[in-house]
């Protein structure tokens, strides 16, 4: 299952004494299809996460914040093998 997660990121920059800023940014994450509607929050915080997308300038923060997810869409899935017999 793919979905896609607008995000808020908060990007550094090394303009001025590294003030950085927050972008609006989609993410496109591969699920597992057996994933419950009610895991698939947890299941994109963590790929965010792994992908090591910053949601604070906080350098202890283990894990994307929840209150930086705008979205998160079930997209469709086209060219699918599933047969109408």
């Amino acid at each position: 299952m793919n979905v896609k997660a607008t995000i808020i990121e908060m990007v550094w920059d090394n303009y001025q004494g590294a003030s950085g800023l927050p972008i609006q940014r989609s993410v496109l994450i591969d699920l597992q299809d057996h994933i419950r509607l009610d895991d698939i929050l947890n299941e994109v915080i963590h790929a965010i996460t792994s992908q090591g997308i910053k949601g604070s300038y906080n350098p202890t923060e283990k894990t994307f914040p929840y209150q930086n997810i705008i979205s998160i869409e079930i997209m469709t899935e086209f060219g699918s093998t599933y047969s109408t017999k």
